[in-house]
């Protein structure tokens, strides 16, 4: 049994040029996606870090909000 296999090129060969602006483009992408998975990382440890053990949350109209009683 022989197998064919067919290269189709559907698209236009890449430049270097295009090939970089594209490269470029993800990776800022990229970053920015890190650095909000940071800043919720860190929010979460900050908080984990400093909640006060006397805060109790209480319903006012709906919302629910944290008060530190005395």
């Amino acid at each position: 049994m022989r197998k064919n296999n067919n290269i189709v090129m559907g698209t236009k060969a890449e430049t270097i040029y295009t090939a970089m602006k594209k490269k470029c483009a993800d990776k800022t992408k990229q970053r920015k996606a890190c650095a909000v998975c940071h800043r919720v990382r860190s929010f979460q440890e900050y908080m984990e870090r400093n909640t006060a053990s006397t805060a109790c949350y209480v319903s006012i109209n709906g919302i629910s909000m944290p008060v530190l009683s005395a």
